[in-house]
């Protein structure tokens, strides 16, 4: 059984669930993807002296009025404040990307996100963001010390899983134990958590009283053990539960909000993202984000790949030390427990197709990544990227992102053939990982649909066959068919205009991440290709532009809670950055967002 980690860290985490969908459970709130961030055009330049961070605090102290809110009572000390750089990047073309995120007293604004742009001449040319209003700050500085633990989030969050799970399956009996808890945390715990300080690890079995007095002596108080979370439903965590502390923006109003993930493998799969009051522990919004695919060897058509290995005394593994650190290929079984087994052969010669697959699809998919862009794996610093394939029942048609590894079923051979057999669906389910680690973006509505999209886009674009993704292992037995296409989405049952945009009452498609991905999916191919649609006509600048454009917007603008409008801003600003504001780029950016209505 996994131990149980309740760990408060600063900034935003991922998401999940067993059946699409969302709800604002018993707390009414806006969903998470409402506070959307605007887009300004900035181009502004500093005194030659200022340089580095100092650039973007030079910025955003003169910009306190317009972009950020905040009165000019103490320039320079509420920026500072209320503001910290989360990530810097640079791209080919000289433009440094920085990205913030606010805070009030120590904790993240949930959906408060900057991006800044620096051009190679030092000049800011965009800001793209969000922030609370003066007034909202004045509220979340009312409410910063929760009454409820982070264990008591993590357990409520597992205890409604728990619910619905029985509801799909009489067999499992939830027996949850007693649960008091008399502990608190500090604001000077989550002061240091947010600054990345602090990690809570408690074990029942093994809790220090000793250290726990220690630990409340020096002002920072020990969190209850989670130990009966895993006996909940038996649904034991496949990831060490977080519990982390957010001002969640409500209105005119914010509230103090827990935001944690059920990750589990067992009884069945599972990734939700819950929001938890902090006040009362009601359950105030949860959604689901599991990023399916609907839905030398020989690999699952016949053919034969050779790829990198290790050499481990008399054996070989299939593993590769050559990239990152390090791309691994398990077999579970087809269980659902992970890691499964490392693939070890006597003689080099790997006789699982589905195995070969993987392995030498996620070595492509790295290679992809690194050549095209200058990414070092799924988080751009060498990230190990672990495949398990043969995960679940025979005939289980799903491939998922799982935040540490790629899952990989074997399908039904009617519907799919095993998943790992399709580079496109490798790369575009890698790809949810990149966008996990960059913009975050929440898998839910538009931003969810924004998700969708540079996944489908980055798998098209890795082997250029056609305008279609998903074409060869899905319906293996019927040629010329795909999962969706890029070029004319409604062949396959999406929308390809805002005007048609699907609201997904019942949020059977994560908002309708899957259907409206695809008003994205043709902006792109107008974009590279060119084309006349709905009257506008644009100029194609071809996939290597094209491609760089939105990987660069996608990656390096956007923020979680991006919208469409939000990602035409982005995409067009991403082309001025790189190719200059009268291209023919920026040109045909501007008119592909046109022709499918995104404003």
């Amino acid at each position: 059984m996994k131990k149980v980690w309740v760990s408060l860290l600063g900034g935003a985490m991922l998401l999940g669930s067993i059946a699409p969908g969302a709800s604002a459970a018993e707390n009414s709130v806006p969903d998470p993807t409402q506070f959307t961030p605007t887009f300004q055009t900035v181009n502004w330049k500093s005194p030659s002296t200022v340089t580095g961070d100092n650039l973007v605090w030079s910025f955003l102290n003169r910009q306190q009025k317009t972009l950020l809110s905040l009165d000019n009572t103490h320039i320079g000390s509420h920026v500072r404040e209320q503001f910290r750089i989360v990530d810097r990047t640079s791209d080919k073309y000289g433009t440094k990307h920085y990205r913030l995120k606010q805070y009030v007293d120590g904790i993240p604004v949930f959906g408060a996100e900057q991006t800044i742009h620096v051009n190679k001449s030092g000049q800011i040319t965009s800001y793209l963001g969000a922030v609370i209003s003066e007034d909202q700050q004045a509220d979340a500085k009312e409410n910063t010390t929760p009454k409820i633990s982070a264990t008591e989030a993590v357990y409520t969050a597992y205890e409604d899983a728990a619910i619905r799970v029985q509801s799909l399956s009489s067999s499992v009996q939830i027996v949850p134990e007693p649960y008091e808890d008399t502990s608190s945390v500090s604001k000077d715990t989550y002061e240091k958590a947010s600054n990345n300080e602090l990690s809570i690890s408690l074990d029942k079995d093994s809790l220090d009283l000793d250290k726990v007095a220690e630990l409340e002596d020096s002002k920072l108080e020990a969190v209850e053990p989670a130990s009966s979370i895993p006996k909940i439903a038996n649904l034991e965590p496949s990831v060490d539960p977080k519990a982390e502390l957010y001002i969640y923006p409500d209105g005119d109003s914010t509230r103090l909000v827990y935001v944690t993930e059920v990750n589990t493998l067992q009884p069945t799969l599972l990734r939700t993202r819950y929001f938890i009051d902090a006040n009362d522990g009601k359950i105030v919004f949860k959604y689901d984000i599991l990023n399916e695919v609907i839905g030398t060897g020989r690999g699952v058509f016949g053919d034969t790949k050779t790829f990198e290995t290790t050499a481990s005394g008399k054996k070989y593994q299939l593993k590769d030390t050559t990239r990152g650190k390090g791309i691994l290929t398990y077999n579970v079984h087809n269980t659902e427990t992970l890691p499964g087994t490392l693939y070890t052969d006597s003689d080099n010669v790997w006789e699982d197709p589905a195995a070969v697959d993987a392995h030498a699809y996620a070595i492509r998919t790295y290679d992809y990544y690194k050549d095209r862009f200058g990414r070092d794996s799924i988080d751009g610093h060498g990230m190990a990227i672990a495949s398990a394939v043969h995960y679940g029942a025979k005939n289980y048609n799903n491939a998922h992102w799982g935040g540490t590894h790629m899952l990989y079923g074997d399908g039904d051979g009617t519907l799919f053939a095993p998943f790992s057999s399709d580079l496109e669906i490798v790369a575009h389910e890698l790809t949810h990982g990149v966008t996990e680690h960059s913009s975050g973006l929440v898998y839910f509505a538009e931003s969810g649909a924004l998700s969708e999209a540079i996944s489908d886009i980055i798998g098209n674009d890795i082997e250029r066959t056609n305008w279609d993704f998903g074409k060869v292992a899905y319906t293996p037995n019927i040629k010329g068919d795909a999962i969706r296409s890029l070029s004319d989405p409604v062949k396959y049952g999406q929308v390809d205009h805002y005007s048609n945009l699907y609201p997904d009452p019942n949020n059977e498609d994560y908002g309708g991440a899957h259907i409206n991905s695809g008003i994205i999916n043709k902006a792109y191919y107008l974009l590279a290709q060119g084309g006349t649609f709905h009257g506008v006509k644009v100029d194609g600048i071809g996939r290597d532009a094209a491609v760089y454009i939105y990987y660069n917007a996608f990656t390096n603008y956007l923020t979680s809670t991006s919208n469409f409008s939000t990602a035409r801003a982005a995409v067009i600003q991403a082309a001025k950055d790189s190719y200059g504001e009268n291209s023919i780029a920026v040109t045909s950016a501007i008119k592909s967002f046109d022709a499918v209505g995104v404003r």
